[in-house]
């Protein structure tokens, strides 16, 4: 059980500092004047990032509390993640997604981990 709450630790730290990573720019071009439909569905990567990462948040805030379903919403966040970014690395610059190339796997197993890691 206690590799669970880690792998929800990690997971949690992870997804809160993608999910910064959307909504601070967000938040900066509103700032500026920018319009929120705009910010959020222009590139329609801010919104599929806005939920997966909330998936991802409540996951790991549920295995660390041991509450059912934490490795199924956690594992959701992370294929819909893999799916975005799978789907960047073939439309735009390596400059946007490096990040989430790097992350989308270590996610992934992180989710692996509370599927496949039994709860007592």
């Amino acid at each position: 059980m206690l590799i669970r709450r880690l792998a929800g630790l990690v997971g949690i730290a992870v997804s809160g500092w993608m999910f910064w990573k959307t909504v601070h720019p967000i938040m900066r071009q509103i700032s500026f004047g920018s319009d929120l439909m705009t910010e959020l569905f222009y590139p329609p990567v801010s919104f599929l990032r806005l939920i997966a990462t909330s998936l991802m948040i409540l996951g790991g805030l549920l295995a660390v509390l041991t509450a059912r379903l934490d490795a199924w919403v956690f594992s959701a966040g992370a294929v819909l993640f893999a799916a975005m970014t799978a789907l960047m690395v073939t439309q735009a610059d390596p400059s946007l997604w490096s990040d989430e190339a790097i992350l989308a796997p270590f996610l992934l197993v992180i989710a692996g981990v509370l599927v496949f890691c039994h709860r007592k």
